[in-house]
């Protein structure tokens, strides 16, 4: 084997490398957003949930404050 085959065999093992890491930062990336995306939906989810809470203890101090007068 002569040495410019040896050297398009190690380039073409680097490409080779190279596309593996790309695939696998891509396969990432996607899990990534995913999980922000879950994320982002469960804080919004939280947020409704704290101002229900919120709507609720308002009423409640309203009512005890018409009970007191």
């Amino acid at each position: 084997m002569s040495a410019g085959f040896k050297e398009f065999d190690k380039l073409e093992e680097k490409i080779n490398r190279m596309i593996a890491g790309m695939k696998a930062l891509r396969e990432e990336n996607q899990k990534l957003r995913k999980e922000l995306q879950e994320a982002k939906h469960d804080t919004s989810q939280r947020e409704g949930e704290k101002g229900e809470i919120r709507k609720k203890i308002a009423s409640l101090i309203e009512l005890v404050d018409s009970i007191g007068e």
